[in-house]
């Protein structure tokens, strides 16, 4: 039986720690007191709100994600995020989300709760996070407040990197985003992003459908499930979870879209006054790392921005059920259209590296790989056409130039070494 909707009848006002049975905690956040107060509304015209559910919030992309929502500047609209993470990372980022609420505050009130979760457990974790917040925004089960709230799962939990058995990892992440789909077609007016990756849309040399460049158009058929490549394997749990996905979605009647993202790249938001993790831990990170320690050569790979693979799912999140994207299951690349060499790579990262006057870390010790040439397409031609969708369907959204990427990237990576 599906959940039915009422409009808020109060407003926390103040931040707020709340301790839950369920092992989560919860906080509210307000303008401060110099604020001029908001007219007094009638349940009817109490302003609407957006309850956005983040698996996987304690990572990368995740948290950036988080971050962005609570800087959102829709003036009609108030937030509530419920953080997914591990059950070990709940006391962590409980702290942590405290601290950004207290720190510099959202623009409006806006609630963060962190709630444990588990994408094995047959959806039962993320049934208890859509019940708690079904059950936060109804009252007396009245239908005609179904239009004030939006409910919207970013699914973006998943495992990339090597795992002692990737082929188990990789089928684990199917039966991850069938339980999802399932759970959330409980529920009234939920809808899904997913957030799957250019590996769903081409493997490894593979040649595009045009001949020319990959479009959202094209899928991965050449990775398969290799004991001796978890790359070939993570490849095909992303095309393969997001074909199940799609596929149960439409027979579920879940409205969804799909986000593709090329590999993520960029400086990671964080808390400074936060005594827990500054910064969630990803592979980029440690990657680039490895380049500005000289540890590794640099490589060229097709990249976008953390910040704008966030502001794009965010943007998307707030469309409305009746937009035609949710029915027609839309599938967006998320991309710069090209690559650039690992040599240009590498000098904005040398840039950087001088700026500190080479007391963090040596210029000269950073090297690029030069035999990497392209996979299918060569560097510098344009490998994926996408920047004209996303400014038509994501709000004029124009993807950062790799340059300036790595260029924060590695000033926030100097910062951490510090």
């Amino acid at each position: 039986m599906k959940f039915f909707l009422f409009s808020l009848s109060t407003i926390l006002l103040s931040l707020i720690l709340v301790p839950s049975s369920d092992g989560a905690a919860a906080f509210a956040s307000s303008p401060s007191s110099s604020t001029t107060p908001p007219a007094a509304t009638s349940a009817q015209e109490t302003q609407r709100r957006r309850v956005s559910l983040v698996t996987g919030a304690s990572g990368y992309v995740g948290r950036e994600i988080v971050h962005t929502i609570l800087s959102n500047d829709d003036d009609d609209i108030n937030d509530d995020v419920i953080c997914l993470v591990r059950s070990s990372k709940v006391e962590d980022e409980t702290s942590y989300w405290s601290s950004v609420l207290n720190t510099k505050g959202p623009s409006k009130r806006s609630t963060v709760r962190v709630m444990p979760y588990d994408m094995l457990d047959g959806g039962e974790s993320l049934n208890n996070a859509l019940c708690t917040a079904y059950k936060k925004h109804s009252q007396d089960d009245d239908e005609d407040s179904d239009d004030t709230i939006d409910y919207c799962v970013y699914h973006l939990a998943c495992i990339f990197g090597p795992t002692q058995n990737h082929i188990q990892t990789a089928h684990d992440a199917i039966t991850g985003v069938t339980s999802t789909v399932q759970t959330i077609s409980k529920y009234n007016r939920c809808k899904l992003i997913l957030t799957s990756s250019m590996a769903a849309v081409r493997g490894t040399g593979q040649t595009p459908s045009n001949g020319k460049y990959y479009t959202h158009r094209d899928w991965n058929t050449m990775s398969k499930l290799e004991d001796d490549s978890w790359g070939s394997s993570y490849q095909w749990s992303k095309t393969e979870s997001e074909r199940v996905t799609m596929q149960l979605a439409k027979e579920l009647n879940v409205p969804m879209v799909s986000l593709n993202p090329s590999f993520v790249f960029g400086p990671s938001t964080f808390c400074p006054s936060s005594s827990a993790s500054s910064s969630s831990k990803s592979y980029s990170l440690t990657l680039v790392g490895q380049w500005i320690r000289g540890e590794s050569p640099v490589q060229s790979r097709l990249c976008i921005d953390v910040r704008d693979v966030a502001k794009a799912h965010v943007y998307m999140g707030k469309q409305p059920l009746s937009s035609s994207v949710w029915n027609e299951q839309e599938r967006f690349i998320l991309s710069t259209e090209a690559r650039i060499s690992s040599t240009d790579i590498a000098k904005e990262l040398q840039k950087v590296a001088a700026s500190s006057g080479g007391k963090v870390i040596d210029p000269n010790a950073i090297y690029a790989d030069t035999d990497f040439k392209g996979g299918a397409i060569p560097i510098g031609e344009k490998e994926v056409d996408c920047a004209d969708r996303l400014r038509q369907y994501f709000g004029g959204l124009v993807c950062r130039s790799v340059e300036e990427t790595f260029k924060d990237m590695g000033r926030f990576l100097l910062i951490e070494m510090e």
